[in-house]
């Protein structure tokens, strides 16, 4: 199970700087590993006869990855259009240095800059990659929601195969039936514009329509009162540390990207003010001709800054890193507030809050896939 209730202080010692808060991350909510299965079974044995869902996991499996996957190569993508415009850069820089080949030197420095620019526009620009990362990613989710809102939907007979193998095998055959409600991976891309829209009503957070109705409560008992905890670790607790590390002092966190860049793009614009301005009193109050050698650094100075600065708000959005940290922010305040109400309240209470997650979950991703799609 993902692990509950860790604190952001503590994450941030674990997490430096410049580490990644998330590369540890295992999706272990839904039992997706053989670690969390042990560790499971070890402490309640009877629970993971019902909550481990192999047919589900083989499902996750075939949409978590790919949206991570679609995510890292565009991310790479990027990455090679600043740096073949970085190797453009650097050649006009010591294309003084070539004696007898400065020419050639230029002209190739301006095609590599031409280059990564554009490569940097086809990216920005293009839809069909950032839709498949987007419906891969909403998939993945539905999986995961599908994994929780299938046993509140039937929590009676969950609780009651925690202890009897008729009521088991009644719920496996259940939730079989289930994994038919979930969208086909190639058909979620076509989706994306769509999902990118607003919610237009609460019921649209439910995987199946009829869950959208509360079932009554079902009867206490010991084995009911083991599924809410566990529930409840799995779903609030595993939420609350997730966003806590998105939420987190490391480069990867947005809140703390976004604050970086926003200071290096002051920087770098202010170096290309003040390197601009050098070149034009050197050529408009000194007289000097554009090809001389001190007006030329000073103008490929200016014109690095601007495509640094571009690169900057190409692999790092600014303004959606800052909405996602406020997304963040706002998810968090939102999840703890039903974890509060759950742990305050009788059987009826806790259903109630575990219910209220899924659609804060489901608000909560489509926000995410709008302000994502947007920014394309």
């Amino acid at each position: 199970m993902a692990m509950a209730g860790r604190s952001v202080d503590s994450a941030e010692a674990r997490h430096g700087l410049f580490q990644d808060a998330l590369a540890d991350w295992t999706n272990d909510d839904v039992l997706q590993t053989k670690e969390a299965r042990a560790a499971l079974g070890a402490r309640h044995p009877t629970a993971l006869r019902v909550l481990d869902w192999p047919e589900l996991r083989a499902l996750f499996a075939k949409y978590d990855p790919p949206a991570t996957q679609h995510g890292l190569r565009d991310r790479r993508f990027g990455l090679l259009s600043v740096a073949v415009a970085a190797l453009g850069l650097v050649l006009a820089l010591a294309s003084p240095l070539a004696i007898g080949a400065e020419r050639a030197v230029e002209m190739l420095a301006a095609a590599l800059v031409v280059a990564g620019l554009a490569i940097m526009g086809f990216h920005r620009l293009g839809a069909k990659s950032k839709s498949r990362a987007l419906g891969q990613r909403f998939g993945a989710e539905r999986v995961r929601a599908l994994y929780f809102q299938a046993v509140l939907a039937n929590l009676d007979l969950v609780s009651r195969a925690m202890t009897d193998d008729a009521a088991l095998g009644e719920w496996k055959m259940a939730r079989g039936r289930l994994l038919d409600h979930l969208p086909e991976p190639e058909d979620l891309p076509g989706q994306v514009p769509k999902l990118a829209g607003p919610v237009d009503d609460d019921a649209e957070a439910w995987v199946a329509p009829e869950w959208s109705n509360p079932p009554p409560p079902p009867e206490p008992s010991a084995q009911l009162e083991l599924l809410l905890r566990l529930l409840r670790g799995q779903r609030m607790d595993g939420q609350i540390d997730y966003v806590e590390r998105k939420l987190g002092a490391s480069l990867g966190a947005p809140g703390q990207r976004a604050a970086v860049v926003r200071m290096l793009s002051r920087l770098l614009l202010g170096a290309a003010g003040v390197t601009g301005a050098i070149a034009a009193v050197l050529v408009l109050g000194m007289g000097r001709a554009l090809g001389d050698t001190d007006v030329k650094l000073a103008l490929e100075v200016t014109a690095g800054a601007v495509v640094a600065v571009m690169a900057l708000a190409m692999l790092n959005d600014g303004r959606l890193l800052a909405g996602d940290a406020e997304r963040y922010a706002a998810y968090l305040a939102a999840v703890s507030k039903a974890r509060t109400r759950f742990d305050r309240g009788g059987v009826a209470e806790k259903l109630t809050a575990l219910r209220e997650m899924e659609v804060i979950c489901y608000r909560d991703l489509r926000a995410f896939i709008g302000a994502h799609w947007r920014s394309r």
